[in-house]
């Protein structure tokens, strides 16, 4: 079996976001996927298999399975423009357990840019100001926006929390933050700073704060532009992972018109760290 290091989210080796795309195997049960999601101790791996009409991949954080996430899909795309790849652009087909995502790549000289359609946004739900309370205190966030919280998704449903300032001093301040959240119908949350298009995320028990985070970002990017931060059709950087000493910048994008939007783009540049082959 063969797996492959990627920096994702960054043009340069060791930054960004780092991710296992796992390929070239016979069988592997759900167990050891999560197994080797373990042993390599990154926010998430990628399992990979070609099929007759593209190829399917599974998703893995080092707690369970995901049905969608977004920096494992970006960087499988250089994945597969490496390996496959004959032009400088091409277009990929990857079926998750729930979706097929698109993805483009384009080589360029010592990295790749891969941009993936995450689909129309769903509007979940938006919180009362009762509900928002109880997640502000749980981060504790002093500076608040006057937007409001909402639960929005293109493939994995996050709870975006707009803030004016102070993204330094979030933290997650329970252990049952997973149970509060499914009551909304999320399954993370991400927190937003409005004014500088700055964001962080952690894992549901607050031990691990992810450096950059594709999901969140086009539910993020549908929040910013439903509220008239940025417009239609223009493109834009969401920053993360400045806590963690590798700043990350997701581009977005949202197509469609002020009444629906139709698609959600988000892109990042790929940066090959090593090839590793298992024994």
């Amino acid at each position: 079996m063969k797996c492959k290091l990627v920096d994702v989210f960054a043009k340069d080796k060791l930054s960004g976001n780092g991710l296992t795309i796992f390929y070239d195997f016979d069988e592997l049960s759900s167990e050891n996927m999560q197994l080797l999601t373990q042993e390599m101790r990154q926010f998430e791996s990628i399992f990979v298999v070609k099929g007759e009409n593209g190829f399917n991949a599974r998703i893995f954080t080092v707690e369970e399975e995901l049905d969608f996430a977004g920096h494992p899909l970006i960087g499988l795309a250089a994945h597969l423009h490496e390996e496959y790849g004959q032009d400088d652009t091409l277009t990929w087909h990857v079926k998750l357990n729930t979706k097929t995502v698109k993805l483009k790549t384009n080589k360029l000289d010592h990295y790749f840019e891969a941009a993936m359609e995450q689909g129309k946004p769903e509007f979940i739900k938006t919180l009362s100001t009762t509900d928002s309370q109880v997640f502000l205190d749980v981060f504790n966030i002093e500076q608040v926006s006057n937007l409001p919280l909402e639960v929005i998704s293109t493939g994995l449903p996050y709870l975006i929390i707009p803030i004016s300032g102070g993204i330094e001093q979030v933290k997650i301040d329970i252990n049952n933050l997973e149970s509060l959240l499914a009551k909304h119908k999320a399954k993370f949350a991400y927190i937003l700073d409005v004014n500088t298009f700055e964001g962080r995320t952690w894992d549901n028990f607050g031990k691990v704060e992810d450096i950059a985070t594709g999901s969140a970002a086009g539910p993020a990017g549908a929040f910013l532009c439903k509220h008239n931060k940025v417009n239609i059709q223009e493109s834009f950087v969401i920053k993360q992972g400045r806590f963690l000493g590798r700043p990350s910048e997701i581009k977005v994008c949202i197509d469609g018109d002020k009444n629906e939007f139709s698609n959600v783009y988000v892109s990042g540049q790929v940066c090959k760290v090593a090839n590793i082959n298992f024994v």
